[in-house]
């Protein structure tokens, strides 16, 4: 699971904090993952785990927002060749870099879209701040990524603005704001957010074909596991700001060696539970960066912790018979 050719992205043991005037709280801590070339890596867990602030980083957004990143690397081989770590890129480069060569979707397109503007000007302006597109390259750009994403009538729908649109519309015109420029990674922060059942699996549709025809890495972040079984390749599970187990999907699914991931799927219903059955819970919340349990930061929530597990942090290691995959869990080391 380490570096290769087809790797878009690779984060290498990035911690990032936030500082107050009393104390450092560290919100991401060593995280290790990449993403390949047309493929999904999910990144899943409760709200709290650390998902956004990962992708905020990895867009150097986390700044805006008091974070600092501590320590690590990001790496991103450019278009032109050669590995950027964009950790320590600068303000200038990375203003080229978003919506260029990474763009990202975020949870509700009606707050990241401007009111004042048509869906056309938006789309557009994308070509003319990366390209170089004049104003009719870059609108007759847009009317194609409009048709792109499948919105019917597209020509007419440039011509719209934000609130004149369905959820699903919006959420399509974000997706086409953030292909525009053909990125090499896209960054989806809960895309379906909001959005009904039926429109978020036509969303999801359209997100996993558009990464598998361009060979666009997807980093999708979400708390859903029914979308990360249908789409993703390989799935890292997150908690309180570590990830705590990374295996391919369906790996995952049959045998999960955490905990925590075992918790996770055994709260979500099947087509097999019964209307009026009592699902699973883990017990207990995320706890807060800033006040981690000694030991296992699951360990309070976890029915198989034992004396290990309260005094000392679990470290990742490979598990399974074929070296695959990687948990943090000590029990994982009888497997």
């Amino acid at each position: 699971m380490g570096p290769s050719d087809r790797n878009v992205l690779e984060v290498q043991g990035l911690t990032v904090r936030f500082d107050t005037s009393e104390r450092s709280v560290v919100a991401v801590k060593d995280l290790e993952f990449h993403v390949r070339a047309g493929e999904v890596l999910a990144i899943v867990g409760e709200s709290g785990s650390g998902k956004s602030v990962t992708s905020l980083s990895i867009m150097r957004l986390i700044e805006h927002g008091g974070g600092t990143i501590a320590s690590g690397r990001i790496s991103f081989p450019r278009r032109n060749g050669g590995k950027l770590d964009l950790a320590k890129a600068a303000d200038s480069v990375m203003r080229t870099i978003r919506g260029g060569e990474i763009s990202m979707i975020f949870q509700e397109p009606m707050t990241s879209l401007n009111p004042v503007f048509s869906v056309g000007a938006q789309v557009a302006e994308a070509g003319m701040l990366h390209q170089g597109l004049s104003h009719a390259e870059a609108e007759a750009e847009a009317l194609r990524m409009l048709e792109l994403v499948r919105i019917p009538e597209a020509k007419q729908i440039l011509k719209r603005y934000p609130h004149q649109l369905s959820g699903g519309m919006r959420q399509r015109v974000m997706i086409a704001t953030a292909l525009a420029c053909k990125p090499r990674l896209l960054l989806a922060d809960e895309p379906t957010t909001a959005l009904d059942v039926t429109i978020q699996g036509q969303i999801l549709a359209l997100l996993g074909d558009l990464s598998r025809e361009r060979g666009m890495g997807l980093l999708l972040i979400t708390h859903d596991l029914g979308v990360v079984a249908e789409m993703a390749d390989e799935v890292g599970v997150m908690y309180a700001g570590r990830i705590v187990e990374r295996a391919p999907v369906r790996a995952l699914f049959a045998e999960p060696f955490h905990p925590y991931t075992r918790g996770l799927i055994r709260s979500a219903p099947t087509l097999d539970t019964p209307p009026s059955a009592k699902l699973d819970a883990i017990p207990g919340t995320v706890p807060s960066p800033g006040a981690l349990p000694q030991g296992c930061p699951f360990r309070p929530r976890c029915p198989e912790a034992h004396g290990r597990c309260f005094k000392t942090p679990p470290t990742v290691e490979s598990a399974g018979p074929d070296g695959v995959r990687e948990v943090c869990c000590w029990l994982a080391e009888a497997r």
